[in-house]
């Protein structure tokens, strides 16, 4: 993730973390997002050989109808900040070993909700699963995400998120990180 920083005083997290990041298949990208609202789902093998699905999305805070652009901003640059801990983001759906992973330079800040969470037994073949939920969510707007370790899920989406920001930038934000600077833009994983 280019923009997106990640802190903890765990050296072996932040490895696993950055491994979850480089292996997150996004097989599908929305063609459009609607009143700053991102669709997804999630899914991936959990450590019983099971295949756990999450369909929530990431949605943009809004004052009033208006866009509310809050950000994160820390990093090694800025002394003693703090960041957002990755089980605020995602409303406490986060293993035990991922709690303390801070989150920094998020922009805008779109807390990820999951309205469904099922398992299904025995089906960690990821391939099969890949297929069965393309073809199971083909006519709806939702991106579909794959991330290898299902506790890892929320990194998985804050890289779509991150891609997706890179790819089709609001023009908002995108006026906010040109004001920046290209240094804020070239971040990544700490």
């Amino acid at each position: 993730m280019k923009r997106v920083g990640l802190r903890s005083k765990n050296a072996e997290l932040l490895k696993k973390a950055e491994q979850a990041l480089a292996e997150t298949v996004i097989h599908r990208r929305p063609f459009f997002i609607n009143g700053g609202v991102w669709p997804f789902v999630v899914f991936g093998g959990d450590k019983d050989g099971n295949t756990v699905i999450r369909t929530g999305h990431a949605e943009q805070a809004l004052v009033q109808g208006a866009p509310l652009y809050l950000a994160t901003v820390g990093g090694a640059h800025i002394p003693d900040s703090a960041g957002i801990p990755i089980e605020e983001l995602a409303g406490g759906d986060v293993p035990g070993e991922l709690a303390g992973l801070m989150v920094f330079q998020l922009s805008p800040m779109r807390p990820l909700t999951i309205a469904s969470k099922t398992s299904k037994r025995g089906s960690a073949n990821m391939n099969d699963a890949a297929s069965e939920i393309l073809e199971l969510h083909r006519g709806n707007n939702a991106a579909i995400i794959e991330t290898p370790d299902e506790a890892f899920w929320a990194l998985s989406v804050l890289k779509y998120l991150d891609e997706t920001d890179r790819f089709f930038p609001d023009p908002v934000v995108a006026d906010f990180y040109s004001r920046l600077g290209h240094s804020v833009l070239n971040q990544t994983i700490h």
